[in-house]
């Protein structure tokens, strides 16, 4: 749905006369960045969104802890520290200067958030199904590799940047594809991916999808 969206969106822009120079996403967000960037066109992009999404559902092992998602908001620099005694947790999204999203299996996120709040940290559950862009959601690596191995990637258009690496993504569609195959498993590295696009020219990002979340993380970046 965020998928179909967003797609929608930026063509009604497109058609006004909308061109980018980059384009990037968060997270689910890579798709649809590559797609803008003509990687692949819309019936593939549909069904890469549709078979991320079903890769994605956890194991129908009712024991199965997909995991859960934890944001921390505030002064950072000490974070890493304060979470050293919780070997399994993952920070997961690097999202800003002031935000970072960690994951890890649900007991583990229930503890560390008491563990963080009595440090003075703002620490938020999220409403999400798993512990996204971490080991436990391992089970979709192949099932989505797979899938993408039926697309035949084309050469960007534009130039688009990696919210796992933060880097501008290559020009060649092998090295697209690899590096999308264990996008799910790598942290979001949204603010060195931000901070990279605006290093090398740009400077006024319009957000595609139903909020305008991303919005004000490039404001804090």
């Amino acid at each position: 749905a965020i998928g179909a969206f967003s797609a929608g969106q930026y063509k009604i822009l497109n058609q006004a006369g909308f061109n980018p120079d980059y384009t990037a996403g968060h997270s689910f967000g890579e798709l649809t960045a590559l797609w803008a960037a003509g990687v692949f066109d819309e019936s593939e992009y549909l069904m890469l969104s549709k078979a991320r999404g079903e890769a994605m559902a956890a194991p129908a092992d009712p024991g199965f802890d997909a995991g859960s998602m934890l944001a921390v908001i505030g002064e950072l620099d000490n974070l890493a520290s304060d979470i050293a005694d919780y070997e399994n947790i993952v920070m997961a999204n690097i999202n800003s200067h002031q935000q970072i999203v960690l994951a890890g299996p649900k007991n583990e996120i229930g503890s560390v958030k008491d563990h963080l709040n009595q440090l003075k940290y703002r620490a938020i559950q999220l409403p999400v199904s798993a512990a996204f862009h971490t080991p436990l959601v391992a089970h979709a690596q192949k099932p989505f590799a797979t899938v993408l191995d039926q697309v035949k990637f084309k050469k960007p258009k534009i130039a688009v940047y990696s919210n796992g690496t933060g880097e501008k993504h290559s020009t060649q569609t092998q090295t697209i594809k690899k590096k999308l195959k264990d996008h799910i498993l790598q942290p979001v590295n949204f603010k060195d991916e931000i901070t990279n696009i605006y290093n090398d020219g740009g400077y006024l990002f319009v957000e595609f999808g139903p909020q305008n979340i991303l919005c004000k993380l490039v404001s804090n970046i």
